[in-house]
């Protein structure tokens, strides 16, 4: 209770602090935002301004006034007619002064309200037409079949007065003078114009508009119309995340987009993610795609803490990485871009090898001042359990163990019913039903001027295994102001304060003592974990429930990133914009284990505390030139520097031998050993200059050249620097004269690219010797001195990708069927790899560059607007298809990945030439000796094989054919982790006001090592673990009984301690990710609401599989891009039930 009582009150002041700063901000930004607000209203009411213009129309004075302060004039054209030209010379002079000097000679007058001045005649200000003369203006928006329109802009033109139509279309504007005109316009739909003429009440119905649907694309550093795109570019429609079963933004890109494969690495709450674009490019490098959000690129790697340090820091550095994007709220998100060929990547140079992610956030829309609260309330649960033996099936497996291997069985008659007593399923008492709330305030609006956009997010998430959740809460502000029409700003800012209290999980195949899901697998069903006074069992080694009550592992970070731009327009179309930000992270790691788990009754209490900040500031200039000439030349230009840098501190530290576990980790200073403390520090920076040229002849023939050179402090003189350039070439066949008369292709787009990208992800210091400490013996002393920790190699240099890139972009009638593919070949150069040489060097590892990957792949976009009117169904899907192969090593035929200790110390991965990175390695086994003769006939196997042993394959010798004898090489391939093809597809429908959408996810022929059933099946472990139902089942009880499961023995040697193709498993899956049900609810003459909406939602909802695992989808050892496609210990997916409100006002 002691312990509880601390960690909840801790937790609390914790999380309080954390809100109040967030709070004292907020207030701060607000105030801020209110104060500019007010000065901008008091200052143009006050303005005084100069002004020198000679024979300028009236209209031309009027325009000369609007660049020089905050007026807009609204006039119109007819009335200006007839009127003299004008000429002044005006020195700090009221803006009231000049109208009425350049007025008085004209049958003209004004009226003013704010910032808005509106020229009308005399006679028509003597019979109170000015602005005064205001009504309320309501009205209904469709399309051309009946559907309302939510979402249309509605604005008084020459004014910043606006809002937005509800759900049902409808929208309701007040003061709107009776002479005035209303504008509306929606994406994808021709924009109106409508003279008011003193109506109150409007029907409008808006049709579609080929130019309107063809939206910008954010490329980096800018933004290109799409039919200007000649990249590989995916943009995703992130409009129903919010309502989705989803935490993170990795879960709402899953199977959206071609050419790109999310893998949730593990079911944690928070828990790291595989992100790759267009496959795996690196060994030993990262496979991460560069995230850019608002502009500023941030690393994949948020630097959470790995524990090191002390006698058992190998047990964290198993835990799974975090995830970076964990901490990015979904329902902040406006559009998400990936970036995938070369022409859309090159712009970022080194750091795009693997693709770029284009995040852009949520900001104000002018005329539109809204308040939005989103809630979802998320129900959690295990799909499935794996079924293993009851206390009745595994006192008979044990006891036929025992006689198998020539001893007395273990559980005489007279002692079973006593053991009959306890049937504990361990895989209940740990995973448990959870629970997740997830709270959105949003508010956004603003002027012309001025736009705004606050959003406030808390999460709470529960995991499915007991006593882990993950805790989130953000805030994040937007702000813009046009300070003249040549000048403007903007901030973008966010924060984000997380906890994460995890579950122990190891991917190590053997490490029953740091996983709660091995241990709930393989404790025994005649263990209970409570003593008989009915108290947690601490004495039981083991216990998965101990584990789960007692171990402490708690992750905090906090998170910053702040950007803020100005931008200035030096003559039209020119445009100098001067960008800069902070990225801050702090993550602090709390681990302890108490007496009672194996860990802490082997050091009697452990503790490690461990704390990592990270920092990185970026300033960029940039010079942007966007020109069209003769309607026919389109222009469009970026050029510019950038420079960022970062600076990361990090310090862990082990401690053992604690009198007691009251404390926790709170009192350190009571532990008897203390391990060294391990510290880092690490600085690098990347000095850049990009530039890119769009050009577009009559919308038909297009050319896009980019270039970016980056110069790395990561690499040595000689290396620092190197140039990624690309080149694109695409064709608008639609737009050409012999396509004009056919109706039914009204898209039709060829284009090619090829180009350069680089990966810069070299270890800081890896081009230098680096020193460690180190302790000799002189004169009976332990003296400290320093080594050389790394042979240094100086001529380390990027890994370099190089891409060619074909596809076309079709649409059929009118945009209703749309058609995307592409081809693309990816050969990295370069690689960077860690060679093993000989021991006499004085080093075992030597890093160098040598070796190639290619990648080569398909990529099908498929989509339609199957029905429309009021019955809507829209349907899109997508499939990629990419073969990942090893071309060169530099001269080495394979290198092994890490080894494992628990299969016979040997490794499951190796990098081979003409295999894909990360193949897994192992023996075949051909089936189950039955007798003797076939043991005698079959080859040598040192193990000496019996009736109902595995029998592995001779596959090969010394000489390279089969030798008769098993061994070493007898190994091969035996199964990839990369699938032959991914894809999605998503059906929206809609009736009225309800819509139902679903989403199908597949992954076909990867394959995955369910490494749990090394120990389940192999029915070898005796009284040490228990085994699969499945195993036991079906097991090898005498000649002809089983050729797949063996007998049961109690050898600690599970497939004779090798690797082998049995717990290697299909994964392919075909998956319900999604599916939800939304209503729009009527709100009748509510006019406080702008929508209230309900839904609800379900995730993994049906998974058709054959894999005997938890789930298909999962990564364990994701943090080596060695290793991939291994199950081992790791919380799996679970399914979700979701029900949520999204109300507006």
């Amino acid at each position: 209770m002691k312990k509880n009582n601390l960690e909840q009150r801790h937790r609390r002041c914790f999380m309080l602090r954390k809100i109040l700063n967030m709070m004292k901000l907020t207030t701060l930004l607000f105030f801020v935002a209110l104060l500019q607000v007010a000065a901008t209203s008091t200052y143009s009411q006050t303005q005084k301004i100069s002004l020198n213009f000679q024979n300028k129309t009236l209209s031309e004075v009027f325009a000369v006034i609007e660049q020089n302060s905050d007026y807009s004039f609204f006039y119109k054209n007819e009335l200006l007619k007839g009127a003299k030209l004008k000429t002044g010379h005006y020195e700090n002079t009221m803006v009231s002064e000049v109208l009425d000097d350049v007025l008085r000679d004209e049958n003209l007058t004004y009226t003013s309200k704010g910032k808005l001045v509106m020229i009308l005649s005399k006679d028509e200000a003597a019979n109170g037409m000015g602005l005064q003369q205001q009504k309320t203006v309501t009205g209904k928006v469709t399309d051309l079949g009946g559907m309302p329109l939510p979402g249309v802009s509605v604005v008084i033109k020459g004014t910043t007065s606006g809002t937005i139509t509800d759900f049902d279309g409808k929208f309701t504007l007040p003061k709107v003078h009776g002479n005035g005109i209303l504008i509306f316009s929606f994406v994808g739909m021709k924009t109106q114009e409508l003279q008011i003429e003193g109506k109150t009440a409007f029907s409008i119905v808006m049709e579609e508009d080929a130019i309107g649907i063809e939206e910008v694309v954010a490329v980096g550093y800018g933004t290109i119309r799409k039919s200007d795109l000649t990249g590989s570019v995916s943009k995703i429609n992130v409009e129903k995340s919010s309502e989705r079963s989803v935490t993170s933004i990795e879960q709402m890109l899953q199977g959206q987009v071609s050419g790109v494969q999310i893998i949730q690495n593990t079911g944690a709450p928070g828990s790291g993610i595989t992100f790759a674009i267009r496959g795996a490019t690196s060994i030993s490098g990262s496979n991460q795609p560069l995230i850019v959000i608002d502009g500023y690129p941030v690393d994949s790697d948020n630097g959470g803490v790995k524990m090191s340090g002390g006698s058992q820091s190998g047990y964290l550095g198993n835990v799974p990485q975090d995830n970076a994007l964990a901490n990015l709220n979904p329902g902040d998100i406006e559009s998400v871009e990936i970036l995938k060929d070369a022409s859309a990547t090159a712009i970022y140079g080194s750091r795009a090898s693997n693709g770029v992610v284009m995040i852009t956030t949520k900001r104000g829309k002018a005329g539109t001042n809204r308040i939005e609260y989103n809630f979802r309330y998320d129900i959690s649960q295990l799909p499935k359990k794996i079924n293993v033996l009851n206390t009745a099936d595994y006192i008979a497996y044990s006891n036929e163990a025992y006689l198998n291997s020539g001893q007395d069985s273990t559980y005489k008659a007279a002692a079973i019913a006593k053991y009959m007593e306890t049937n504990t399923n361990w895989q209940d008492l740990i995973y448990r039903t959870a629970f997740v709330n997830n709270h959105q305030l949003t508010f956004s609006g603003g002027e012309e001027k001025m736009k705004y956009a606050v959003a406030l997010n808390y999460l709470n998430q529960e995991g499915i295994v007991k006593n882990s959740n993950f805790d989130r809460g953000s805030i994040r502000v937007n702000l813009d102001r046009e300070m003249s029409k040549k000048f403007k700003v903007g901030v973008s800012m966010s924060s984000t304060i997380s906890k994460n209290k995890a579950a122990m999980q190891s991917s190590s195949i053997n490490d029953v003592s740091m996983s709660v899901v091995r241990g709930a697998l393989s404790s025994r069903p005649l263990d209970s974990p409570y003593t008989a006074e009915d108290e947690l069992d601490q004495s039981f080694l083991g216990n998965p429930l101990t584990l789960v009550t007692l171990a402490d592992d708690q992750n905090r970070m906090t998170t910053l990133l702040a950007n803020m731009f100005a931008e200035y327009t030096i003559v039209k179309d020119l445009i100098f914009k001067v960008n800069g930000g902070i990225n801050t992270t702090s993550t602090h790691r709390d681990f302890y284990h108490p007496r009672g788990t194996t860990l802490g009754n082997l050091e009697g209490g452990y503790a490690y505390r461990g704390h990592t900040n990270s920092f990185n500031y970026l300033t960029e200039y940039t010079l942007s030139y966007n020109k069209t000439i003769n309607k026919k030349h389109r222009i469009s230009a970026v050029t510019g520097y950038t420079w960022q840098e970062w600076t990361r501190r990090s310090l862990g530290l082990s401690l053992l031998n604690f009198p007691n576990d009251n404390l926790l980790y709170y009192d350190l200073s009571s532990a008897a050993s203390i391990s060294k403390p391990t510290t880092s520090t690490q600085q690098w920076g990347l000095s850049s200059f990009i530039g890119r040229l769009n050009y577009s002849f009559d919308s038909r023939y297009l050319v896009t050249f980019t270039g970016r050179a980056d110069g790395s402090t990561r690499l040595a003189e000689g290396n620092k620097w190197d140039f990624f350039p690309s080149l694109a070439l695409g064709w608008n066949v639609h737009n050409e004269a012999f396509m004009k008369k056919q109706k039914v292709i009204s898209e039709f787009k060829v284009r090619t690219s090829y180009g350069f990208s680089g990966n810069q992800a070299i270890a800081v210091g890896a081009t230098k010797a680096s020193l460690s400490t180190t302790g000799s013996v002189i004169n009976e002393s332990i003296q400290t001195g320093y080594t050389q920790a790394n042979m240094a190699n100086d001529d380390l240099h990027w890994e370099i990708t190089r891409q060619i890139n074909a596809g076309i972009d079709l649409a059929f009638m009118e945009g209703r069927i749309t058609f995307g593919f592409d081809y693309y070949n990816k050969l990295t150069e370069d690689l960077l790899i860690a060679l093993t040489i000989p021991p006499s060097n004085g080093f075992t590892r030597y890093n160098t560059n040598q070796g190639t990957v290619e990648n080569q792949g398909y990529e099908f976009d498929l989509g339609g607007k199957i029905l429309t009117g009021k019955f809507r169904w829209d349907a899109s899907g997508n499939l990629s298809i990419n073969r990942n192969k090893i071309v060169d090593l530099g001269g080495l035929e394979s290198f092994m990945g890490p080894t494992f200790g628990a299969v016979g110390n040997q490794s499951l991965h190796i990098a081979k030439v003409g295999s894909p990175i990360g193949s897994f390695y192992g023996y075949r086994i051909d089936g189950i000796y039955q007798n003797q003769e076939e043991i005698d006939a079959g080859p040598v196997d040192p193990v000496t094989p019996k009736p109902g042993s595995f029998k592995f394959r001779d596959i090969s010798g010394p000489d390279g054919v089969p030798d008769g004898v098993i061994s070493a090489y007898d190994r091969e391939i035996i199964g990839s982790p990369y699938p032959d093809f991914i894809f999605g597809i998503t059906n929206n429908l809609s009736w009225k006001d309800i819509s139902l959408s679903f989403f199908i996810q597949g992954s076909i022929g990867q394959d995955v090592i369910n490494a749990n059933r090394y120990y389940l099946d192999a029915l070898s472990r005796g009284l040490s673990s228990n085994v699969s139902q499945e195993a036991w089942n079906n097991r090898w009880t005498g000649e002809g009984t089983s050729n797949k499961y063996p007998r049961a023995t109690t050898s600690a040697s599970p497939f004779s301690n090798r690797f082998t193709d049995f717990i290697v498993e299909d994964a392919s899956f075909i998956r319900l990710k999604n599916v939800t049900l939304s209503y729009n609810l009527p709100l009748g003459k509510r006019a406080y609401l702008k929508n209230v909406k309900v839904f609800a939602s379900a995730g993994n909802l049906l998974t058709i599989n054959n894999y005997t695992g938890y789930d298909p989808e999962i990564n364990s050892k994701a943090d080596n891009s060695l290793t991939p496609g291994l199950d081992s210990g790791s919380i799996p997916q679970y399914r979700t039930f979701s029900m949520g409100i999204n109300v507006g006002f």
